[in-house]
């Protein structure tokens, strides 16, 4: 079986975005205040489709949910938090 990363973004806009991933989340980092990106195992496996959301820091976080990384936006002025759905 291969195995690499890709990078996947996620917006930074209050709402939950699919991503299909055959493997585990290794990075959370942003290159922007707009977009939160995930770096994941990607192999010739099945996909199985997860929910991600980017939250502020203060914003409320339903119970639910699963801390997945914080990254920490350029100008040092935001910190996203990249939640998943269970």
């Amino acid at each position: 079986m291969t195995r690499s990363i890709y990078r996947y973004e996620i917006p930074v806009d209050d709402q939950w975005h699919a991503i299909d991933l055959t493997g585990a989340v290794v990075h959370v980092g942003c290159r922007s205040i707009y977009i939160v990106e995930l770096w994941a195992i990607h192999t010739d496996g099945p996909a199985t489709r997860r929910g991600f959301r980017a939250y502020g820091t203060g914003q409320p976080i339903p119970d639910d949910i699963t801390h997945v990384g914080t990254t920490i936006a350029p100008g040092d002025h935001l910190v996203w938090h990249l939640m998943e759905l269970p």
